[in-house]
């Protein structure tokens, strides 16, 4: 059951770049600008969560299974237990200044992110990860539900921000 009772916002990618080439007597720019996103409000409709984990997390030395149904697994910010029964973004950020943090791989049901259990998606230092579905139905979490988080060197503690919006 959702736990909050209003839910508003936007993810948006914004990209403006800039990539250009001195010739003799002028420069050539190619100029990039993508500026997408989803505005979101609450509910459980296409573009619309009635939920919300964010947190600021360290695996410990090897890695850790966040289980997004398992009530009680994730707590919102009001210190309510969540159960998510789809997800519709997941975003991961890497924190660490000079190691990898592998999401996926070898985790029975695993999130339907990953076509397989060995599938893996690096992220390196300081990179995120943004995965954006939002349909009605979202990825549903009831039975793959499962995403491990793991430092790739092991031994390491890593730290990673992580918000997951989705739906009760």
């Amino acid at each position: 059951m959702a736990t909050g009772t209003a839910l508003t916002g936007n993810s948006n990618v914004v990209m403006n770049i800039s990539y250009g080439d001195a010739l003799d007597l002028s420069t050539v720019l190619d100029r990039l600008n993508v500026n997408t996103g989803i505005t979101w409000t609450y509910g459980t409709g296409a573009n619309q969560c009635n939920l919300l984990f964010h947190d600021q997390r360290a695996p410990g030395a090897t890695s850790e299974t966040l289980d997004l149904f398992a009530s009680g697994s994730l707590v919102d910010g009001f210190g309510n237990a969540l159960t998510m029964a789809a997800i519709k973004l997941l975003y991961i950020k890497n924190t660490h200044a000079t190691l990898t943090l592998e999401l996926g791989g070898g985790v029975s049901l695993d999130l339907l992110l990953f076509a397989a259990t060995s599938d893996i998606v690096e992220v390196l230092p300081g990179g995120v990860f943004l995965w954006i579905g939002p349909t009605a139905a979202g990825v549903v979490t009831s039975t793959n539900k499962n995403l491990l988080v793991a430092d790739k060197a092991a031994g390491t503690n890593i730290t990673y921000d992580i918000v997951v919006m989705g739906l009760d």
